[in-house]
């Protein structure tokens, strides 16, 4: 979300004073973008925060007026890459920023908000000290007036052993309990996970074949959460045309369609991942065909998917992929592309807007020998022209650890590799 300007009128900067405070909001239109964003129930479950950048405003002094727009430009991208489709943020004045996260409840939206400042902090001023981390948790807001009460950031985390793997944090990660004395949040089952569906289909070559849908969770990897599923599409015809390729993306959009509606009517607050082919995004026709279909769950699209433009590779225009990325925007959360491991194919992405570049684990031949040098060479390509490196359909679970080492941000386990 943009910055908007705004007037607080308060007593102490944010993350000063041990005990509760109240911003009153002057600007109008704050107030507004305020209750347009936050409501009883996310407030109650501890998912709105407002972090502060006072130590790096003390720290610039003098030069805060003529450095704060950097200092802002590089929280909302840290702040845009680590939230996700789902949570939104709002600056409230030139030194605080309130973040709503309606997919994390209690010590883990706090956790999010510590992370992102801790990061912030670092870059800016070299080192996090512990008094600097100012975070707060928002009790109310009414009449302009934002109540809130300080954070402990020495209780939101606990530290793991070494050796545990991505795959054995699953069961507390997704419910987020980040400290050992946390009363443990109500349970919460993702509905998509462990979903899995086939469907029998004809090619242009009257070639029976079957589709296989399967869900993934997908780990957000500087978090160490699951903040995401991703929709493993395998199987095809043995030689698959331009027709196939549009008939399994209606059929992909066509479970998904159903998948949306129960997510978002069970509160789902995480996003999901769907593969559609580049030919059939750059298709006039095609394209209009699954604008059409999927018309009944646009909101819902927008609110929680993130389309894969699949196919990228030397053979794509980068204009005509400029194009197709600017026409779907609108229809979904946010849109990726999948790209094969070629300069042409990282040059075809580049400049086009994306908000991640994801690999596919075995174009990458990792089970072939290598795979640290190749994932690292991938991942030094694509952070070039994307904010977000994802890879799918990693071998084996414990290379997770090797996909955050290489500089990856996102990952997720092939279906066959995926712990039962």
């Amino acid at each position: 979300m943009s910055a908007f300007d705004a007037e607080i009128e308060n007593n102490n900067a944010i993350g000063e004073g041990p005990g509760p405070r109240i911003d009153r909001i002057s600007s109008a239109s704050t107030r507004d973008t305020l209750d347009r964003i936050v409501n009883s129930e996310i407030l109650a479950a501890g998912s709105v925060n407002v972090i502060g950048l006072d130590a790096i405003r003390r720290q610039l002094g003098e030069r805060w007026a003529r450095k704060a727009p950097g200092v802002w430009e590089h929280v909302e991208r840290e702040l845009e890459r680590t939230l996700g489709a789902a949570g939104v943020f709002l600056r409230l004045d030139d030194a605080s920023y309130l973040v709503a996260q309606p997919g994390e409840e209690g010590f883990a939206a706090q956790a999010v908000c510590l992370t992102v400042l801790q990061d912030v902090l670092k870059f800016f001023l070299g080192e996090a000290k512990p008094g600097d981390l100012a975070v707060r948790v928002v009790t109310s807001i009414a009449g302009g007036e934002i109540a809130s009460a300080p954070v402990d950031p020495t209780k939101l985390r606990r530290p793991r052993p070494a050796a545990e793997t991505p795959a054995e944090r699953s069961a507390d990660a997704v419910s987020g309990p980040l400290a050992d004395h946390a009363p443990a949040p109500k349970p919460w089952k993702p509905p998509l996970a462990g979903r899995t569906f086939n469907l029998e289909m004809e090619s242009a070559k009257r070639e029976r074949f079957q589709l296989r849908f399967q869900i993934e969770p997908v780990w957000n990897l500087r978090r160490g959460l699951i903040t995401s599923f991703l929709l493993d599409r395998s199987g095809g015809p043995s030689r698959t045309e331009a027709a196939d390729l549009e008939e399994m993306d209606v059929a992909t959009l066509a479970y998904v369609s159903t998948l949306m509606q129960e997510h978002v009517r069970q509160g789902g607050p995480l996003a999901l991942h769907v593969p559609i082919h580049f030919t059939t995004l750059a298709t006039q026709r095609s394209r209009e065909r699954l604008i059409r279909m999927t018309r009944p769950v646009r909101e819902a699209m927008r609110a929680a998917m993130l389309i894969e433009i699949d196919g990228l590779d030397a053979g794509v225009p980068p204009s005509r992929l400029l194009e197709v990325a600017g026409l779907i925007r609108s229809l979904c959360a946010g849109v990726l592309g999948r790209a094969r491991p070629t300069r042409a194919a990282f040059e075809a992405v580049r400049g086009c807007g994306l908000r991640g570049v994801v690999a596919w684990a075995p174009h990458l031949g990792l089970a072939a020998g290598g795979s640290e040098s190749r994932l690292k060479a991938y991942a030094a390509f694509a952070r070039e022209v994307a904010p977000n490196v994802l890879i799918h359909g990693l071998p084996a679970p414990e290379m997770v650890d090797e996909a955050t080492g290489a500089g990856f941000t996102h990952a997720s386990v092939a279906p066959s590799a995926a712990p039962a």
